[in-house]
């Protein structure tokens, strides 16, 4: 609707939160007279209970206006902004009906007994409430007034707090609080603004005016993403000025979710890989303390430029993981290496071997990798992290795998290992998760090995 709309009329529109607190002042000034003259007596009191009925009247009017331009926007649920419409309606006819009785022009000389001025100010200050609540609902959501009630019996549901990391759901334990305190207020099933609910899982998945928000595993493409990360002068920033912009933490937790999960709403974190920053996010979060099972970082001598260029010729990309650390996470892009040039791979590989210990992170994801390849990569003995997906490798790889002490984690999937590598795993005191789905390792193969057995095989979703 937003579209059809002038822009100038939405644009007036959005001065009614500010005019909308003058009628509520005026009208319960009058009241207060209305009160206090009674009380003390005092005649001089009521002279400026019509003027402020009058102004109340008048404001209510204008407010109403704004509010029905805003209302144009089409960014409120229909059911929430209908009650709060005719609740202002009836605020403006009863401010002005309060005043023609009390400049006597509707007179009620039969009720006196029920005190007319004083039946009309409260009937309308409870008619300002009222409305004052519905408009509170469109703004901050329907719960906003009694969430924290201390005697609410409303049953919550909450997910249980978790004592590791590993227990934790990707999404409800680090993804959903961020969302309920940056960005529920202004997209909700009473106010979607921009048409977009971020209530659940069906209404983030239904996107709003803009089309989908998530594109599951690719957090670069995902609207969610690129708003946050827009330059905050952009009109298109989220969320819009005045409200608390995200934390680069908190934008790395929501990419990590797209990414690792495909946006799912149940994966726990032992069910994806997860790297070294993103623990110490979550574990922060979820007050579990500092992670103290890593591998203390290696010193290690300075890689040249030159050098860096030489390897990224070869089609590696080197990101280094710590200022000035020269240690290094390596990434062959998958299908670098294509059917029928195998012989390039070991080439490649070689042309590691000057940084050999500066590698921390290594990904060599489905490029026709052999098991007399993983020799080479055997000789990177600072390796934490290694990622060996959808390659042809056998079993006869992971023993070589052994010499990596310090290698935390490991991913396997879709490559030829059977339950003959779990004893291998079992023998790398260091390794803590080795991902192994759509290989020849099976449920069955696991039947106690988890319970009595490190590292934890994570053989899917």
């Amino acid at each position: 609707m937003e579209n059809s709309v002038p822009d100038f009329v939405l644009f007036l529109g959005r001065f009614h939160p500010l005019v909308v607190h003058l009628p509520i002042g005026f009208l319960v000034f009058a009241f207060l007279l209305e009160i206090f003259s009674r009380i003390k007596k005092n005649p001089v009191l009521t002279t400026a209970i019509p003027l402020a009925l009058f102004l109340g009247g008048v404001s209510a009017l204008v407010a109403c206006i704004l509010g029905y331009m805003l209302s144009l926007s089409g960014d409120y649920d229909d059911n929430a902004l209908d009650s709060h419409f005719w609740f202002g309606i009836a605020t403006t006819v009863l401010a002005f009906v309060a005043w023609l009785i009390r400049i006597e022009k509707i007179k009620l000389s039969n009720y006196k007994k029920i005190q007319p001025n004083i039946a009309a100010l409260t009937l309308l200050v409870i008619v300002i409430s009222v409305t004052g609540h519905y408009g509170g609902n469109l703004t901050h959501g329907s719960d906003y007034l009694v969430k924290y009630l201390p005697f609410n019996t409303e049953e919550k549901t909450e997910l249980a707090a978790v004592t590791n990391l590993e227990e934790a759901e990707v999404y409800g334990h680090l993804v959903a609080p961020i969302l309920e305190n940056k960005c529920i207020s202004c997209h909700n099933d009473s106010k979607k603004k921009g048409g977009l609910s971020m209530i659940d899982s069906v209404s983030m998945h239904s996107g709003g005016k803009s089309g989908a928000i998530l594109v599951p595993g690719s957090a670069n493409e995902s609207e969610l993403v690129k708003r946050v990360l827009l330059d905050p002068h952009n009109e298109d920033f989220m969320p819009p000025e005045g409200k608390t912009p995200l934390t680069e933490e908190e934008i790395a937790i929501i990419t990590y979710w797209i990414n690792s999960s495909n946006a799912d709403f149940k994966t726990k974190v032992a069910n994806v890989e997860i790297p070294e920053n993103i623990t110490t996010i979550a574990s922060t979060m979820l007050g579990l303390g500092a992670n103290n099972n890593t591998v203390a970082l290696p010193t290690v001598a300075k890689v040249s430029n030159e050098l860096i260029a030489s390897i990224e010729k070869e089609g590696f990309k080197l990101k280094e993981l710590v200022f000035e650390s020269n240690l290094f996470e390596v990434v062959l892009a998958p299908n670098t290496v294509v059917e029928g040039k195998e012989n390039q791979l070991k080439a490649k590989l070689e042309k590691l071997l000057p940084i050999k210990e500066n590698i921390i992170w290594l990904s060599i994801e489905n490029n026709k990798l052999t098991d007399e390849n993983v020799q080479i990569v055997s000789q990177f003995t600072n390796i934490q992290k290694l990622k060996l997906s959808e390659n042809p490798i056998s079993d006869n790889a992971i023993q070589h795998l052994l010499k990596l002490k310090n290698m935390t984690s490991v991913n396997l999937f879709g490559t030829k290992i059977t339950s003959k590598s779990l004893e291998v795993f079992s023998k790398m005191e260091n390794l803590k998760y080795a991902y192994v789905w759509q290989t020849n390792i099976e449920q069955k193969d696991l039947e106690g090995y988890n319970k009595t057995n490190t590292p934890k095989i994570i053989l899917g979703m």
